[in-house]
């Protein structure tokens, strides 16, 4: 979190009962009344402590409040996370999320992204919508060197035009790029006919995405793929293709291809191997 102007400390971490910890950038220190309001806390006077939510013991005494649990020392939780469970050390949401599960120690989820999880390891970073990922450890404590994600990527066409698919189907979200990475990447697209125009329902087509990506530090790309064809076109009945590239100049994915007046629904699920470096490329 940034420094409120006119503030020369600022939050540091929320403790399990609530508590928030406020650093002047080098050392915890205290913050009075109006530091504590400042940044959107309440003030408890009987106790001088600012808190970011009442802490009760009573778990889920009304299920129509969203609960955070919180196992182990240093988590911090930002302002806006509800539905956190958290299980580790030195976890931290940045605020906005919801429906989020972190287990390990010192991983990270960027502001707003939901129904994510890390399921293992450290420093892992989460930056997707539905995002899965395996903290790697990486080389030092920066975060987002060396992880394993999986994310789900799905749409419609309705004709021959190169469609981009959506991040669990969320209108214009994509997979962020990673500046200064080298992200290896697998993807099992399934193209299903609905049965809308021409084609019978039910006819499928299978490609699978092999290959890698360089983002550079300006998020420049530049792809080396290779497409199978699973399930051959004379067998599902499509002829259908499958591409990763750019989405955005900021964010990138499966992009598809169907048949003209063919109404076909797209899935795709996509693993990511990350290897970032602190180095410009």
């Amino acid at each position: 979190m940034e420094y409120r102007k006119g503030y020369t400390i600022k939050p540091k971490e929320i403790s399990q009962s609530g508590e928030v910890t406020f650093t002047d950038g080098t050392n915890d220190v205290a913050a009075n009344q109006a530091v504590c309001e400042a940044y959107g806390y309440t003030y408890n006077k009987e106790s001088a402590t600012c808190n970011a939510f009442k802490y009760s013991t009573r778990i889920n005494e009304n299920t129509n409040i969203s609960t955070n649990i919180i196992g182990g020392a240093k988590n911090t939780l930002e302002r806006g996370s509800d539905n956190i469970l958290v299980v580790g050390e030195k976890n931290l949401t940045k605020g906005v999320n919801r429906n989020v599960f972190m287990s390990g120690a010192e991983n990270e989820i960027e502001t707003g992204v939901n129904n994510s999880s890390v399921i293992a390891g450290k420093f892992g970073i989460i930056e997707n919508q539905g995002e899965i990922v395996v903290g790697g450890g990486g080389f030092n404590t920066a975060l987002g060197l060396a992880q394993t994600s999986f994310i789900q990527q799905s749409g419609n066409t309705t004709d021959g035009t190169q469609t981009s698919l959506y991040t669990q189907y969320i209108t214009n979200k994509f997979i962020e790029k990673v500046p200064n990475a080298v992200i290896g990447f697998e993807a099992n697209v399934i193209g299903v006919n609905t049965g809308v125009g021409e084609g019978t329902v039910g006819q499928y087509g299978y490609v699978q995405i092999t290959g890698a990506v360089t983002f550079t530090n300006g998020l420049a790309s530049t792809y080396h793929q290779a497409t199978t064809h699973i399930v051959q076109s004379g067998h599902s009945g499509m002829n259908i293709t499958a591409v990763m590239k750019d989405a955005t100049a900021t964010s990138f994915g499966v992009a598809v291809t169907g048949l003209e007046e063919t109404y076909i629904q797209w899935t795709a699920e996509i693993k990511l191997w990350r290897n970032k470096i602190q180095q410009t490329i």
